[in-house]
């Protein structure tokens, strides 16, 4: 992490309608805040135009309403977007100007008679701080802002992958199995139910226990249940569920999801495994029962 040290010196640029005049008192905030020593110039115009093709730390305004207005020269930054802090100082006590620099984007106003250079470098500094501090939380804003953007996107092209897989497996599934993947949505089985009642309570919880999917596998597999039903079941049920929801919460939802979802078509596999050898002899049995020989 970089120290106090390791950081360049700060740049002033003090603006006066007699800079000669201002030229000592800015050197000397410059001298308490340890900065370069400050860029002098003597009109409102001068001060935008260096501001545009440099970059300062922090502006001192000498205000003197008849021959340079401190007060137009900090709405004039502000409206183009121009951030540096500014500390504008006149003769009027702060208490009868302060409001007015303020809602002139000023950071700071002070009476010349009733402050200090060390304690005008002072205010600067924190004036200096606090829009580092503002230009940091906008750019982590914008950062997170992106970040959520791109997760949402993500979770979307995710959502349409799945529903063009599904639609490649249905257009490949055998005939026999056209008339399970025919069963509208709305008409679920016993089985198909009781897997979305698992699916809903596992999207926003730690998920159900392994023999509970597995139950429901092996009643899935006995009502005919394929793993496309199964996964067009499944994506119904996700993508009614991430309506609405913020991209935290639809990252949370989908590693869920796809756990159950995971899980379900291996145990499904493994109970349709097994009514496949219950359901076909071994080579053993048909050893042993050969079929009785034709007559000549």
């Amino acid at each position: 992490m970089p120290t106090l040290a390791d950081q360049p010196p700060l740049r002033l640029v003090a603006v006066a309608a007699d800079p000669d005049r201002a030229a000592p008192l800015a050197r000397s905030i410059a001298a308490e805040l340890g900065a370069e020593s400050p860029r002098l110039v003597g009109s409102i115009a001068d001060a935008l135009t260096l501001l545009r093709s440099e970059s300062f730390d922090a502006l001192i305004a000498l205000h003197d309403p008849s021959d340079l207005d401190a007060l137009v020269l900090s709405r004039a930054l502000r409206g183009a977007g121009d951030e540096t802090p500014v500390a504008v100082l006149g003769t009027a006590r702060a208490i009868d100007a302060e409001s007015a620099a303020w809602d002139a984007g000023a950071d700071e106003y002070a009476c010349l008679s009733d402050i200090t250079a060390e304690q005008l470098a002072g205010r600067l500094r924190r004036a200096i701080d606090a829009r580092q501090r503002l230009r940091e939380a906008r750019r982590v804003l914008v950062a997170d802002q992106q970040r959520l953007a791109s997760e949402h996107a993500e979770a979307q092209r995710l959502l349409s992958e799945q529903r063009r897989l599904l639609t490649a497996l249905q257009e490949t599934e055998q005939p026999a199995n056209t008339a399970s993947q025919s069963i509208p949505l709305t008409a679920a089985r016993p089985a198909e139910v009781e897997y979305i009642g698992l699916l809903r309570k596992g999207l926003t919880e730690s998920g159900a226990t392994t023999a509970a999917v597995a139950q429901v596998a092996d009643r899935l597999a006995a009502e005919g249940t394929t793993g496309p039903r199964l996964f067009e079941l499944h994506l119904s049920e996700v993508s009614s569920a991430l309506e609405g929801l913020g991209p935290k919460a639809v990252r949370v939802v989908r590693a869920n999801a796809d756990r159950l979802l995971l899980e379900a078509i291996v145990h499904l596999a493994e109970a349709y495994r097994r009514q496949y050898v219950e359901a076909v002899p071994t080579m053993a049995d048909a050893v042993a029962d050969p079929p009785p020989a034709r007559a000549a």
